[in-house]
């Protein structure tokens, strides 16, 4: 599928703080309704002003185009143009995982006691599953990015 920068903004109102989904150090990620389908999704917009924020982005469309897991987010789309203030522009569409994200299932937290919170504690056992499909998910993309 091919989306335009026009059509990102669109999908999540123009970067409304309202669709943002979390904030990390190269990147805003955004839940957002594609026109084309309807379709929910997550859009990771690159602050490429961040250094090393371009260099993530190709990082992740090489990776996640070479790996298939179970238990890993499928990518989309990308976009990589220039936005209406003539800036390059780079984001990437994944699937929109709507039980939210894995760092809120393990590290959530008895000080934060709302009934949305407690649904989302997680057993040892559960938490030891995670850890093992991490290594792997770790390993398959250690592998793959060698043989680069």
């Amino acid at each position: 599928m091919k989306v335009s920068y026009k059509i990102l903004l669109k999908a999540i109102e123009g970067f409304s703080s309202e669709n943002l989904i979390g904030v990390g150090g190269f990147a805003s990620v955004y839940k957002g309704i594609l026109d084309q389908d309807g379709s929910v999704v997550a859009i990771k917009v690159f602050n490429l002003q961040s250094r090393g924020a371009s260099k993530s982005f190709f990082a992740e469309c090489y990776t996640f185009r070479n790996i298939q897991h179970r238990n890993i987010i499928k990518i989309i789309t990308a976009c990589s143009t220039i936005d209406f203030q003539g800036n390059d522009f780079k984001a990437l569409v994944y699937e929109f995982m709507p039980n939210g994200s894995l760092k809120k299932w393990l590290h959530s937290s008895p000080e934060t006691d709302n009934r949305e919170e407690k649904q989302q504690r997680l057993s040892l056992v559960q938490r030891i599953n995670i850890a093992i499909d991490v290594a792997c998910v770790h390993l398959i993309i250690f592998i793959t990015t060698v043989k680069r």
